[in-house]
């Protein structure tokens, strides 16, 4: 199954900038607070259940509470568990200084992500516009609440944020294709299309040929799209090499598709996102043993944000090879760190009749 990967807008502290907050705190002259520090380097690692560990023990040792607590909850969204995400994010916010610091904003857009995560998305637009009140040029609060309010329903309250959000950057291309993502899932599509058009037409004579491809590739103008993306193959990037293999694909080329994904990795630094399209090209050609090996080298380079995603599309490569027996060790062993997948657990049903 493809899945378009997305990053949340919200979340856009990294555990790198965590430390350095923690540091300005006083870190470096507080050894009490070592659980919570390696708490976030686990995090950066993406071993979100030794991350836990670690921000439990913090909780124990009485270190930083505020910071204990949102590094809980961003272990626990990187497992799934948006549940317990929650609780812990309003615990780190109960802990916060009584202002609101660019740390306690921050947090708010974590609770806000775990609460869509679940299906709240009225809880997810109060705290949009809680944001928004305080800062009314917020382009991301803008766009977060409009999807929210997709989500229930309210069109036409959902374009007037989207709108506001473009107004605040309207040369944000990556913005303006989000929102037409949003809008495509909740079943406006067309409509979402008209403002990828007038991006284009306001913006065409600055655009670069990269950006028309992407362009017409959301369009589903796909022979423009490649057109405009073909002379990128043996460049070094790997969004437009991505958006080209895509676009052969929905050509019904995946020959050259995988070509475009092995070019790219031919010639440039490793990518776990070019390995997991160039798995899935290959599954989709019969090309079982090839796709393994794709999703190992993927899962090789280590923490990504594909991560979780290669080692699904492992397991079920596997499967099609027939290794069975491969395939339910691995998926004890993913379910052991993504217990809440629900794909998996569906998969694992799968698996336990062979």
């Amino acid at each position: 199954m493809v899945v378009r990967q997305k990053i949340i807008r919200a979340m856009r502290m990294s555990a790198v900038v965590f430390a350095a907050v923690l540091l300005m705190n006083g870190c470096e002259k507080a050894p009490e607070n070592t659980n919570l520090l390696a708490g976030m380097q686990l995090v950066e690692a993406y071993d979100f259940q030794g991350a836990l560990e670690s921000f439990e023990a913090a909780l124990l040792n009485n270190e930083d509470m505020e910071l204990s607590y949102r590094g809980q909850g961003i272990a626990y969204m990187g497992l799934g568990n948006y549940a317990e995400a929650e609780t812990a994010f309003l615990k780190s916010i109960e802990n916060a200084q009584s202002r609101p610091t660019a740390l306690v904003y921050d947090t708010n857009y974590y609770l806000a992500s775990a609460y869509m995560k679940q299906g709240k998305y009225a809880d997810a637009e109060k705290i949009y516009s809680a944001i928004i009140g305080l800062r009314k040029k917020e382009k991301d609060a803008y766009y977060l609440r409009a999807c929210a309010i997709l989500r229930q329903n309210r069109y036409d309250e959902a374009v007037a944020d989207f709108e506001k959000a473009f107004d605040l950057d309207s040369n944000d291309l990556d913005l303006v294709i989000d929102a037409y993502v949003e809008m495509q899932a909740a079943g406006f599509g067309e409509q979402g299309k008209t403002y990828i058009q007038e991006f284009m037409t306001k913006k065409e004579k600055s655009l670069d040929d990269g950006e028309k491809g992407v362009i017409n590739y959301y369009l589903e103008d796909y022979e423009s799209a490649r057109k405009y993306l073909d002379p990128f193959v043996n460049k070094n990037d790997a969004k437009l090499s991505m958006i080209l293999g895509q676009t052969y694909e929905k050509l019904g080329d995946m020959n050259y598709a995988a070509v475009v994904y092995q070019t790219y990795l031919g010639t440039n630094e490793p990518d776990a996102a070019i390995y997991n399209s160039l798995g899935i090209c290959l599954v989709h050609q019969g090309k079982y043993d090839e796709a393994v090996e794709a999703f190992e080298s993927g899962i090789a380079i280590g923490a990504s944000d594909y991560l979780q995603q290669l080692k699904f599309n492992l397991i079920v490569a596997n499967e099609y090879t027939g290794n069975f027996a491969q395939a339910k060790t691995m998926m004890a062993e993913y379910l052991q760190i993504y217990p809440d997948d629900a794909q998996a657990k569906k998969e694992n049903e799968f698996l336990r009749t062979r």
